[in-house]
């Protein structure tokens, strides 16, 4: 079996699927007050990207996110990095213009389209996951060089997925453990 074949037949979504919503995570296991970048990626078929307007869901809401920023070229007019919300970020709106159509050569795909800063919090007593994942309401692509038509992958879209595991440092743990056994020894 070929290659891509075995990879289709492995996972059958990504067969019908004809755009996806990628979250990468730099690092996918922190300590506390540790960092890492998580970068949504769009991915699709025909020509290049147009525009893509979705949502970040984090399990821990709007805490520990910072220095939101969409990565060029899809940082377009009428854009935004979107906020911080109480479920995340809302209202990423990553997009380009295909002006004069097939202006620019199709970029890579996928195509990094955000990025932003997760610091988990200092004061971790026990290991914890962020869970990420996104809830796309436009996906649309140009559907080839030298046009501004643009059709819509919202259909059969794949949204994206990650987890952070936060853990506590391995000294908290130990003083954390030794409060413990004095805790018990009084009683």
């Amino acid at each position: 079996m070929k290659p891509l074949a075995a990879a289709l037949f492995a996972f059958p979504a990504l067969a019908l699927a004809q755009g996806a919503v990628i979250i990468e995570v730099d690092d996918d296991t922190l300590l506390p007050g540790q960092s890492t970048t998580v970068t949504l990626s769009a991915q699709w078929t025909d020509y290049a990207m147009c525009c893509v307007f979705t949502d970040l869901v984090a399990s821990t809401g709007d805490a520990g996110w910072s220095d939101l920023a969409l990565i060029a070229p899809m940082d377009g007019p009428g854009t935004s990095e979107g906020m911080l919300a109480p479920l995340g970020v809302d209202d990423i709106i990553a997009g380009q213009l295909n002006f004069p159509p097939g202006s620019f050569p199709p970029p890579p795909n996928p195509q990094p389209f955000w990025r932003a800063t997760y610091t988990a919090p200092d004061d971790v007593i026990a290991p914890f996951d962020v869970d990420l994942t996104t809830e796309t309401s436009l996906f649309e692509v140009y559907v080839e060089r030298g046009t501004q038509e643009t059709r819509d992958l919202l259909p059969g879209l794949v949204e994206g997925s990650a987890t952070i595991r936060v853990i506590p440092a391995p000294a908290s743990v130990t003083v954390l453990a030794l409060g413990l056994i004095a805790n018990r020894r009084r009683r």
